[in-house]
């Protein structure tokens, strides 16, 4: 069953308007991920953002394809049944793909031994490439309906069977949606993450609490952003609505998994709140 996009409440939405125009700040002084700190020491403040003005017009055109969904994807039940689910060895951490061989005592990856991040555990379904890519785009950019139904169905097959211990019977968690971007919500009519994560309580019998987080700003699309930017792009950009009670343990939902730098941040803001336990589920990961 393929699930409309449009007509769906702001419940479904995810997020808070806030009662002011958020306004664009230049976000404090952080250590993000290895790579952020070299980036800072050679571009000033001001200076990030123009120094992405170097890079030629051949690749800016080729982020812009990569941005534009296919000319007819097939976004039928029959063809999220065939979409090949990753497999292969995972970080045991921020659950990044690592390769064919599965080890029976996984060690974390580089970045996660650097810098553990905030969250207590990853796991992403489907590489971010081929069909999987091609129905997220066009959902995102061309309003084509997502697949809710059949791909909520993979991931709680996913949840049933191979992350079963992620998630302990005495302690199920709540499902949160990451927030869209209040006018990012109204230009598109609908939040993808939203839409999954609501499908996902329902058929897992798992609380879903869809405004236990907000985004208060967002300076630009991560899409567009290196890896190296993105951390700082969404600093500070998530919150937890004053006097709302966080569940203890929290399914924190989104669709694509890039460099983990909003899944880290949603996680800080989770956590400040009262939040122990926080466990990333996404549909994709993006690869290399």
């Amino acid at each position: 069953m393929v699930h409309s996009l449009w007509g769906n409440g702001v419940l479904e939405a995810g997020l808070t308007v806030p009662s002011v125009i958020p306004t664009v700040r230049v976000p404090q002084q952080r250590e993000a991920r290895t790579g952020a700190c070299a980036f800072r020491v050679v571009f000033p403040i001001r200076n990030r953002i123009c120094a992405l003005k170097l890079l030629t017009l051949s690749t800016w055109l080729g982020e812009l394809r990569e941005l534009l969904p296919a000319a007819s994807p097939d976004l039928s039940s029959s063809a999220v049944v065939r979409w090949p689910a990753y497999a292969g060895a995972t970080c045991p951490l921020c659950g990044a793909f690592e390769g064919s061989a599965i080890a029976s005592h996984p060690s974390p990856c580089g970045l996660c031994a650097a810098a553990p991040p905030t969250f207590d555990v990853a796991r992403s379904l489907f590489a971010y490439a081929g069909d999987v890519r091609a129905a997220i785009v066009a959902s995102k950019y061309a309003a084509r309906p997502y697949p809710v139904d059949a791909v909520v169905l993979r991931l709680r097959e996913a949840l049933a069977g191979r992350w079963r211990d992620l998630i302990p019977d005495e302690a199920p968690p709540t499902v949160v949606p990451v927030p869209a971007h209040p006018w990012k919500y109204f230009r598109r009519g609908f939040n993808l993450p939203a839409l999954i994560a609501s499908r996902l309580s329902r058929h897992a019998g798992l609380p879903f609490d869809p405004l236990a987080l907000s985004r208060t700003r967002e300076q630009g699309p991560q899409a567009r952003l290196p890896g190296i930017l993105r951390h700082e792009n969404v600093e500070g950009a998530f919150r937890v609505p004053r006097s709302r009670k966080v569940p203890r343990a929290i399914l924190l939902l989104d669709d694509v998994y890039t460099s983990g730098a909003t899944a880290e941040a949603c996680a800080r803001a989770l956590k400040s709140a009262g939040a122990d336990s926080i466990v990333v589920v996404t549909v994709a990961r993006a690869v290399p």
